[in-house]
C-alpha cells in the first residue's frame, strides 16, 4: 500500500477539494482532487488479498478509514464507484421505483443487505439500476455522511459520451470483468459487463458485440482503460488501428500507465444517484 501521488494538502481547506473512491473485490483506491486547479493532490491504491471476499470488506475499509484520517475530512463532494457487474439499464418509461430491486434481482444475485440505487440517464431515456454491498456503504457513510455511491456503468457511459469518433467503443477490463460501452454519435448502443477470467475471453466478447451491431474494427475508435498489459494492448493493436487510452479529463496523471489504471477515478459523476 503506497501513495502514487502525495502532494502536501492543507486539510483546513479540504472543503475546496473532491474525494473520489473506487473499489472492487481486488482493492480500494482513493483520490483527492482540486477541480479548480485541475490537479490530483493524492492518489492511493490498496490491494486486497487474493482470497478476499465480501465478508472481509467491512473490516478492511474500516481499517483504511482509521489509517488515513483524510478519509474523514470534509470535502466539497464525495463519491464512491463500486466496480462490479451488478447493474442493468432499462428504458425510463419502464421504470417503477418500487419494482427496481425486483428487476435487478431477476438478473443478478444480490445479497439481502446490498443497497439498491438507481441513476437516471435522461439523454438516453434510460435508468441504470445497480447494487452496492452494505459492507462498502456502511463504513464509508460513518466517515463521509454525504457520500454518494455509483456503479461503474454510468461513469463509463458519461466518459464515453464526449469522446471523439463517429463510432466508438470504451473497453474497460478490470478484475476479470469486461465492461463494454458502444456509442454511435450521441446514441448509446450498448453498456454491458461480461465475466472474462482471461483477456482472450474479453476479446471474444468484444468481437461478439461488434458483430451484433455490424461494426467494423478498422473504422471505429477503441478507447481502453483498466488492467490491460502491454502485451494485451499489442494484441488489440493487431485488430484495431485506432486505439486511445481513456483520458477525457481535465486532470492529468503522471504517465499513460497511470491513466490506463486510474483515469476513471478522476471523473466526477454528473447526476446524483438515488437510493431505493
Amino acid at each position: 500500500m503506497s501513495y502514487l501521488i502525495n502532494k502536501r494538502i492543507d486539510f483546513t481547506k479540504s472543503f475546496l477539494y473532491r474525494l473520489s473512491i473506487q473499489a472492487d473485490l481486488s482493492g480500494f483506491s482513493f483520490a483527492i482532487l482540486n477541480d479548480h486547479t485541475a490537479t490530483c493532490l493524492q492518489l492511493l491504491r490498496h490491494s486486497f488479498a487474493e482470497t478476499f471476499d465480501h465478508n472481509d470488506i467491512y473490516s478492511e475499509v474500516t481499517t483504511l478509514c482509521k489509517k488515513f484520517p483524510q478519509l474523514k475530512a470534509r470535502f466539497s463532494s464525495v463519491q464512491c464507484v463500486w466496480c462490479a457487474p451488478f447493474f442493468t439499464l432499462i428504458p425510463s418509461s419502464s421504470f417503477v421505483p418500487d419494482k427496481a430491486a425486483y428487476i435487478l434481482q431477476s438478473m443478478h444475485s444480490i445479497n439481502d443487505l446490498d443497497e439498491v440505487y438507481f441513476y437516471p440517464l435522461p439523454q438516453f431515456d434510460a435508468i441504470c439500476i445497480y447494487s452496492v454491498p452494505n459492507s462498502i456503504t456502511a463504513p464509508l457513510v460513518k466517515n463521509q455522511p454525504t457520500i454518494r455511491f455509483f456503479s461503474i456503468a454510468p461513469l463509463l457511459i458519461q466518459a464515453a459520451t464526449p469522446l471523439f469518433g463517429h463510432t466508438r467503443v470504451l473497453f474497460h477490463y478490470q478484475y476479470q470483468t469486461l465492461y463494454l460501452t458502444l456509442m454511435r454519435d450521441k446514441e448509446l448502443l450498448l453498456c454491458n459487463a461480461y465475466q472474462a477470467p482471461e483477456f482472450t475471453n474479453a476479446l471474444y466478447f468484444l468481437f461478439f458485440a461488434l458483430r451484433q451491431w455490424q461494426l467494423n474494427p478498422e473504422s471505429l475508435r477503441l478507447y481502453i482503460n483498466g488492467q490491460i498489459s502491454k502485451q494485451n494492448r499489442q494484441l488489440l493493436h493487431n485488430y484495431f488501428p485506432l486505439i486511445s487510452i481513456l483520458s477525457d479529463s481535465a486532470i492529468s496523471l503522471p504517465s499513460s500507465e497511470y491513466a490506463l489504471l486510474y483515469n476513471t477515478i478522476l471523473h466526477q459523476i454528473c447526476v446524483s444517484s438515488e437510493a431505493l
